[in-house]
């Protein structure tokens, strides 16, 4: 079994690769590394986008619940 490990570049960077792909192909992406390395505020940029994709997939989830109530 492998380990995958990632080394994050600048927020610019991962900001020009968040337009291209999306926030849910830029989250899935990150996901699947065992470990994440590099500058902590492209860290900090990682996880806030993290947050954000998770709170619309709850949203998401609760619009369907609520409606088939």
């Amino acid at each position: 079994m492998g380990f995958n490990h990632c080394y994050i570049s600048s927020v610019e960077n991962l900001q020009s690769e968040l337009d291209s792909v999306g926030l849910k192909e830029f989250v899935r992406r990150y996901r699947r590394y065992d470990a994440i390395t590099g500058p902590s505020e492209s860290f900090r940029f990682l996880e806030d986008k993290i947050k954000e994709y998770e709170k619309v997939i709850n949203n998401i989830d609760y619009n369907i619940n609520t409606n088939q109530l």
